[in-house]
């Protein structure tokens, strides 16, 4: 008799457990607010204390650049289905305290996957004061396949890389 009454308590609770856990991720998405999006590919997107735009999404292998001094991290090639990608941002300070630019505070993510971090960047960390510009350049190890994917800035939504970054064919 004892077995019969478990068995019943099972069968309402674990349709009610789904319930719960169906309920809980409706709800989940439900009230997520919307993903806002990057800027595209050439417009100027906001960051901490100014403005940034992409002014070129290019793999190295594309054009055979390389850093101006000799860079450890770009010594050997890049490992299974990745490529290198050099992104040219312009970042130019709007705001009074300017744009502190530190390389290690960029990455590039795309939609459901990790992040990543540069291999290389010039120059290295350094303030830009209201009303000056900089240009930098990040490289990136990135997936061959990957799409959507955006450059992260401290404080926006970032930049979209747009399609420009796989390898040429």
């Amino acid at each position: 008799m004892a077995l019969t009454a478990a068995r019943r308590h099972v069968r309402v609770l674990v349709p009610l457990a789904l319930l719960i856990l169906v309920g809980s991720l409706v709800a989940g998405i439900v009230t997520t607010g919307p993903r806002k999006p990057p800027a595209m590919l050439g417009a100027s997107g906001t960051t901490d204390g100014g403005l940034g735009r992409i002014n070129g999404v290019i793999p190295v292998e594309a054009d055979g650049w390389t850093p101006p001094t000799a860079a450890a991290a770009l010594d050997k090639p890049p490992v299974g289905e990745m490529h290198r990608v050099r992104i040219l941002v312009e970042f130019t300070a709007t705001g009074s305290d300017g744009i502190t630019f530190d390389p290690s505070r960029y990455s590039v993510s795309a939609l459901g996957a990790a992040k990543w971090k540069p291999v290389w960047a010039a120059p290295g960390p350094a303030v830009v004061r209201q009303g000056q510009s900089i240009d930098a350049t990040l490289v990136f190890e990135l997936p061959d396949r990957a799409v959507d994917l955006t450059l992260e800035l401290p404080g926006s939504p970032g930049l979209s890389l747009g399609a420009g970054h796989h390898r040429p064919k």
